[in-house]
């Protein structure tokens, strides 16, 4: 009877661990990733103009809309 108790636990106990992570992988929606998020132009001269850009990707499966931007 014990057996039986502790078999079903652990089923149970699997079943609830595997169904998380099925859903954990689950990728819905937009999903914006910023893989390089600082740059440091070092030094530069007082009046140079400096640019750099900083690639946005969309990892999701929707559109991924960009609204606004603001420098930090």
């Amino acid at each position: 009877m014990i057996t039986y108790l502790k078999m079903a636990l652990l089923l149970l106990l699997l079943s609830t661990f595997l169904g998380h992570t099925v859903l954990a992988q689950e990728n819905r929606g937009p999903r914006i990733v910023v893989k390089e998020q600082v740059f440091d132009f070092k030094e530069i001269k007082e009046g140079s103009v400096v640019q750099h850009t900083f690639k946005v990707l969309n990892e999701g499966d929707q559109t991924l809309e960009i609204k606004s931007v603001r420098p930090g």
